[in-house]
């Protein structure tokens, strides 16, 4: 993990190096270990450098070729590195340092840019200078786990890890935001995964990769997962055999590290799985991280299930409980974004990795099985929906819904009957209408919350816009095979991994995901939908393998979100913050927002007749992000 920046100017009117060393030092928290840089009359490249591999001065990035004409950078890790080494060492390429970047300088002289990318398996940014060619090559991985930005202005692109050191030269007022990018913010709670929220600033997408030469800047897509169900002949034992087989290798993988290593360890059977392989594959005990939340009842609190794994496997394990006494780092962390970002679960997996980072550099998670195995509601939904609309008329449904409404007393406490009601309702909606999310600003709330005078061009269908186009690429595909596809593509770059690298990399922390090795999410995408789902069941594959891993207490573990009680802590504790930074600070937006609006919403949530806990944090996190970068009245420092 580090972070990398660079400036590249082809007009001939040099490189200020001091503004390469200020791009570079703005992501200082990416990479304690080592700084590096490189300058010449048309590239400054810089990087901060947290050190993993080859811990060495030979290890410092960037990194060149045999004769200094290509220089290399990577935020991430090249998992295949050694086999790759062995290649270009029979080629005859010589090699300086046990770095795994390394290899991408002298695959790059060997392959070329897309060569390089179709061999390597890993998580990474990429930067490739070559000097003689005067052209700068940027690349995303495949599923978009490690991060990067760029502009273009006035005749320079520059790039970073994360985008406010982007900032710099661009007029930041209200009007500076990326409409688009807010509405789908708004809707979701994060800025999608292809888009920045400041005008001008764009982000590089996941499995992309850009050429920028004297002819400009062009992009294109090097990778897409495949769907279809190709491996439908195999035996459903077969396919789990593979699935074991395949993950096994990827978190094997991912066990490569010259510093401590490490696991979180949830009761999910995801992270359960990827913990119990690599303490399987160590010599030593390996050392599991699990929290639990002030507020959380028996049911929901993952440290009992946790232990248990634990337990079976000998690890070296450590808890951390949260409360609302503990102090929020949300301006640090939303500073680091870059970007306004309303998941809450940032929160604890920032205090888990700093937790962690007191005995380990590298911690390995379980992040990537519900995108690739079905482990979402909207998922289950569809799926529910799917096999309802087969073998149920149309007519019979519609009766079977009213009666079920009918026989509903307490909404407060779902029952059986109620669940099957809400399943019945779904089972009707189409995959777009599965994205219209009844938790944050979705299309029927968003337009009261924009000030009248924006109503008619941010209060647009983009947000859906933007997921519809994502599910079209899988049009041809059954509803539940498009929102996985949909889901890899936007929830998980944009949400949980963007979620997961804002509270790592503000201590200085390498995530490691071995769900997100390509082979595997090839592999699954391949698998039929009922393969998946087996036994009418979120991730029953997994739930399959896990009968071999894990202990029977967390195969039927009801799914639940991994953050803190957000509803009942806005009413309690966090209260304050609800005053301080929306009745008192966005609802006075009046350029954007309608002030009525807000404050009715912080009302009903106060009393409890509402459940607005998502849409208020929404907009906690926007009005922290305002501040931070826009109005400037409030440090990355300051704690609320």
């Amino acid at each position: 993990m580090c972070g990398i920046s660079g400036i590249i100017d082809l007009t001939g009117r040099g490189i200020d190096r001091d503004a390469v060393i200020a791009l570079r030092d703005s992501l200082a928290h990416r990479g304690p270990d080592d700084v590096g840089e490189y300058i010449d009359q048309h590239a400054g490249l810089g990087q901060r450098r947290l050190s993993i591999i080859d811990l060495s001065p030979a290890g410092r990035q960037p990194m060149p070729n045999e004769d200094g004409t290509v220089q290399v950078m990577c935020n991430g890790e090249i998992y295949n590195f050694r086999a790759l080494k062995s290649q270009l060492m029979d080629s005859g390429h010589r090699f300086s340092s046990g770095s795994d970047c390394e290899t991408l300088a002298h695959g790059y002289e060997q392959w070329g840019m897309e060569g390089l990318l179709a061999r390597v398996k890993g998580m990474f940014s990429i930067a490739v200078w070559d000097r003689d060619k005067r052209t700068l090559w940027l690349a995303r991985d495949r599923l978009g786990v490690k991060p990067l930005y760029f502009k273009i202005r006035d005749g320079k692109l520059a790039f970073a890890s994360e985008p406010h050191g982007l900032y710099d030269d661009i007029d930041m007022g209200p009007d500076s935001l990326d409409r688009e990018s807010l509405d789908y913010y708004l809707s979701f709670g994060y800025v999608p995964p292809d888009r920045a929220i400041v005008s001008g600033i764009e982000k590089m997408p996941p499995g992309h990769v850009l050429r920028y030469d004297a002819h400009g800047a062009k992009s294109w897509r090097y990778w897409d997962v495949n769907p279809g169900a190709t491996s439908s002949r195999m035996s459903f034992k077969d396919q789990v055999d593979t699935v074991d087989k395949l993950l096994k290798a990827a978190v094997v993988r991912r066990l490569e590290s010259d510093v401590p290593l490490g696991s979180f360890l949830s009761a999910g059977i995801d992270s359960g799985l990827v913990s119990a392989m690599a303490a399987d594959s160590l010599d030593e005990p390996l050392r599991t991280f699990t929290v639990g939340f002030d507020g959380d009842s028996a049911g929901v609190d993952e440290r009992p299930l946790a232990r248990m794994v634990s337990e079976r496997y000998g690890t070296d394990h450590h808890e951390l409980f949260l409360s609302t006494e503990d102090t929020i780092p949300l301006p640090q962390l939303i500073w680091n974004a870059g970007e306004p970002f309303a998941d809450v679960s940032v929160l604890p997996s920032h205090q888990i990795s700093r937790m962690a980072r007191n005995d380990i550099t590298v911690a390995l998670t379980g992040d990537g099985g519900d995108e690739s195995f079905g482990g979402y509601a909207n998922v289950y939904a569809a799926y529910f929906g799917s096999k309802v609309k087969r073998w149920v008329p149309t007519s019979i449904r519609n009766n079977m819904e009213k009666l079920i409404s009918g026989s509903i007393r307490d909404v407060s406490a779902p029952s059986p009957v109620h669940r099957l009601g809400t399943l019945l309702k779904f089972a009707e909606k189409s995959p777009i209408e599965l994205y219209d999310l009844p938790e944050w600003w979705n299309s029927e709330l968003r337009s009261d919350l924009y000030a009248l005078e924006r109503r008619t061009t941010n209060a647009s269908d983009s947000p859906l816009r933007i997921v519809e186009q994502t599910l079209a690429s899988a049009q041809n595909l059954d509803d539940v095979t498009q929102i996985l596809y949909t889901d890899l593509h936007l929830r998980l770059p944009g949400d949980y991994l963007t979620k997961i690298d804002i509270a790592s990399n503000a201590v200085a922390l390498e995530i490691r995901s071995p769900f997100l090795d390509h082979d595997l999410v090839e592999f699954a995408a391949s698998l039929p939908i009922d393969s998946r789902m087996r036994g009418w069941k979120q991730k029953g594959m997994l739930r399959s393998l896990a009968t071999r891993y894990l202990p029977k207490e967390s195969l039927n573990r009801k799914k639940t979100g991994f953050g803190p009680p957000l509803a009942s802590w806005l009413r309690g504790k966090w209260a304050p913050l609800v005053q301080q930074l929306v009745t008192d600070g966005i609802a006075n937006r009046a350029e954007w927002f309608d002030r009525s609006t807000i404050r009715r919403t912080v009302d009903e949530h106060m009393s409890g007749r509402m459940n607005h806990a998502s849409r208020l944090w929404s907009l906690v996190c926007l009005e922290v992000w305002w501040r931070l970068f826009i109005d400037k009245t409030m440090k990355p420092t300051d704690q609320l």
